[in-house]
Formats: structure tokens, sequence, C-alpha cells
């Protein structure tokens, strides 16, 4: 009887030592949550918590070193001397100020994105044995005008300064008051990294992430 017990304590032993070896530091649901909110809120708070948790799977540095006010600026300004650059000289040179402002609700609204985690599923990755990738069922929900108001003409050459001025300002309004809510399902893969005895989830491209959703994003935008 006392072998008996003794061989059942190793058993049970090495099947904690089994489990300890499969412990999850965090839910794949959570570990999205913080990459949503890195990369898609621009949040540096969390930023700082997903490099946190990715540190010990990095020999200790940071996964991520994102500067979000220089690449918002960055996109701000590509953003508007792209939509200026259609429009004559005159118009472009007049209405900087509130092209900026009407990309500034726009972007805005794209990072004030509601998200929802629908469900994180664990399936087998088929090209890598012993490694499962948490499948994340995720929603987001924006706030859109319902309709945006029509650019006045169809030539944006011919467009005057002062048209051109008021339909920015006018557009902007709706963004900042957006009287529409539109929601898009997407999916995103987490893969699995084990570290001693932890696992972590992490994705090499969360710009993924951002593609999808700003693609129904803009298709949103003045839909009816």
């Amino acid at each position: 009887m006392k072998n008996f017990k003794f061989f059942l304590w190793i058993v049970l032993a090495l099947v904690g030592q089994n489990l300890s070896a499969q412990t999850e530091v965090k839910k794949p649901a959570d570990v999205f949550d913080m990459y949503f909110n890195t990369f898609v809120a621009n949040d540096n708070a969390a930023l700082g918590r997903l490099n946190d948790y990715l540190r010990p799977t990095v020999e200790g540095k940071n996964a991520y070193e994102i500067d979000f006010k220089a690449t918002s600026e960055e996109m701000l300004s590509g953003s508007v001397s792209h939509f200026l650059a259609s429009f004559s000289q005159a118009a472009a040179d007049n209405c900087k100020t509130e092209a900026s402002e009407y990309f500034k609700a726009l972007m805005d609204n794209f990072k004030n994105g509601t998200l929802s985690v629908k469900s994180a599923t664990l399936i087998q990755n088929e090209y890598v044995k012993e490694q499962k990738i948490a499948e994340i069922i995720y929603s987001v929900s924006f706030k859109v005008p319902s309709k945006l108001p029509d650019m006045p003409g169809t030539d944006t050459k011919k467009i005057k300064p002062e048209q051109l001025k008021k339909y920015l300002v006018e557009a902007t309004k709706k963004f900042k008051n957006a009287d529409k809510i539109v929601t898009t399902e997407q999916k995103f893969a987490l893969y699995q990294l084990k570290e001693t005895d932890k696992i972590y989830y992490w994705n090499g491209s969360p710009d993924e992430i951002v593609a999808g959703l700003t693609d129904f994003y803009f298709e949103s935008l003045g839909s009816k």
C-alpha cells in the first residue's frame, strides 16, 4: 500500500509538472485586446502592457517600438497632401487647416472603434507540430456619418477655395457628430510561443488588423 501511494504521488507530481508547462500567461482574448488597442486605438498604455507581456519571448526587449505621435502626424500630413493634390494650387494653399481638421476627425472616429471579441478558439497549426493557434473572431463598431456633403463640382481643379473650405468644414462636423453605427466581423490568428513553463500568444503582422478594418471603414463612409 505504501508503495502504491508513493507511485500515485509520483504520477500526480508529473501530471502537475506537465500542466504547469502548459500555463497560459494571458488568455488569447486578453492578448488580442492589447493588440487591438495598440494598433487600432494607438493607446500608449496598451503598447506598454503588450511589450511587458511579450518581453520574456524577445530576450527582455520591447517587441514593438512605436511613436504614435510621430506616426499619426506623418499619416495626417500624407493624407492631407494627397487629398489637396487633386485641387487647384489656390484651393490647396487656402484649405490646409480645414483639410487637416477633416482628416483628424475621420481618423479619430476610426481609432475610437468599439471592440467585441466573439470567440477565441484553439486550433492545431497544420504547419507546426505541437503548436496551436488561437483563432479570434471579433467585431468592431464605428461611428460614421450617414451621409457626407456632396463635393461642389466634378472637376476638382475648378473648385474654388471658398467652396472647398465650406465642404471640408461641413464634412468635419458630420464626422464629429456621426449619426450612424456600422459593424464588421473579422478574424485574426494568434500563435503560441512557449517559454520555459509558460505559453504566450503573438502575431508578427498586427497591421492585418488595421488593414481589414480600414477597408471596411472607408467603404462605410457616406453609405446608406
